[in-house]
């Protein structure tokens, strides 16, 4: 890490504190007796945790972060000067991410990854990914694993207009030395890092039950919660402050400060996932063909975009199509998705970036391309 970075860390870490404790209200603890290079696993939920995650940190931290970052022209500058983040395309197998950021620690570096790949969409950690155990032994360094608790109700990934404050807390879980690592198989390596970056939000929620205040709580609940309760159409649901209505069948309901759902029989967003889960494999098992009116596609190369089509999207048993450009699930190596409106995957022929309307969710895509191309939807824990 440049002599640079290293200052402004020192330097705006005090005042990244300051800033994290108006916002949120987020409290947390500073390491201590860290080993002198390690990876740092945290868990995944809002867009603040590289914030949340380093000020418990004095020293500094490169981080492993979305390649579509990177195409965000004069920000991607600033990020760059000061953070110099090591680009993961989601998606992808990721080999490049992992040769930089062995080359990263190798170099001395200390480096900070969110294991899950993605936010979490329910509450729960996802799945870490099996790759991880291997990077971890490969890299030879000490492993140190960070929590943070509250994330999931102080900006939910499905809502928009403002974060909400309430009770949010960071802090490491555990360290184990590289000595430790040597000793460990990867399985085992795995095992105890998905056990130590496992959260819940809604366990301990039921524990503090915290309140988590704003003025539009329930905003943007429908880019997740894509079925009506009530009456189960597709994408008839509108969000207003705390309420969401169905304008199929006028029914309501209200998320509250607690993050959970009133007048609905699904209790709160953890339920409703499992309810999702459940309409999509059925969906999947009638072979049912999920689409929307407005979609583009490109092909990513060295942080470039190429526009290839735009129109119609579809994902079905057999195919993904947007526009002119279809390809085969079959061929589909993995699939991904950043925010609410994008999907990311890749092929043998490439890298592909597909950017949806608004008035739909990444997250059903998502879901149906899981239950056709594995038989269920296997990247989320329930």
């Amino acid at each position: 890490m440049l002599k640079r970075q290293k200052l402004y860390w020192k330097i705006l870490r005090p005042l990244v504190i300051v800033f994290l404790y108006f916002k949120f209200g987020y409290t947390f603890k500073t390491a201590k007796n860290l080993p002198d290079n390690f990876i740092l696993l945290s868990n995944h939920n809002t867009d603040f945790d590289p914030l949340l995650v380093g000020v418990s940190f004095k020293n500094s931290l490169r981080y492993v972060a979305s390649e579509h970052i990177s195409r965000w022209k004069h920000a991607f500058k600033f990020v760059n000067h000061i953070f110099s983040p090591i680009m993961r395309p989601k998606g992808t197998n990721a080999a490049s991410t992992v040769k930089e950021m062995l080359r990263a620690l190798r170099g001395g570096d200390n480096v900070c990854m969110f294991a899950e790949g993605a936010r979490s969409w329910n509450g729960i950690t996802n799945p870490i990914l099996p790759s991880t155990g291997k990077l971890v032994k490969s890299s030879k360094c000490a492993l140190v694993t960070y929590k943070i608790t509250g994330g999931y109700f102080a900006s939910p990934l499905w809502s928009e207009g403002g974060t909400r404050k309430g009770k949010l807390h960071g802090e490491i879980v555990d360290i184990y030395s590289a000595e430790d690592i040597s000793k460990m198989s990867v399985d085992e390596i795995n095992r105890i890092i998905n056990t130590d970056l496992y959260e819940d939000a809604y366990d301990t929620q039921s524990i503090y039950r915290a309140k988590y205040k704003g003025k539009q709580l329930a905003v943007k609940m429908e880019t997740m919660l894509f079925f009506c309760p009530f009456c189960g159409e597709m994408e008839s649901l509108k969000s207003h402050k705390d309420t969401v209505t169905c304008f199929k069948c006028g029914k309501s309901f209200k998320y509250n400060v607690y993050g959970e759902l009133e007048g609905t029989p699904l209790k709160n967003m953890k339920y409703a996932f499992c309810w999702l889960r459940d309409k999509v494999l059925e969906d999947a098992q009638n072979c049912v063909e999920y689409s929307t009116d407005s979609a583009s596609i490109t092909t990513v190369s060295n942080h470039i975009e190429k526009f290839l089509s735009n129109g119609k999207f579809t994902i079905n048993k057999d195919i993904l199509a947007c526009g002119d450009v279809v390809i085969n699930i079959s061929d589909i190596d993995d699939l991904s998705f950043h925010g609410r409106y994008a999907l990311v995957l890749s092929t043998k022929d490439g890298y592909f970036e597909i950017s949806l309307n608004r008035d739909t969710s990444a997250l059903k895509f998502y879901m149906l391309f899981q239950a056709y191309k594995y038989g269920d939807i296997i990247k989320f824990n329930f």
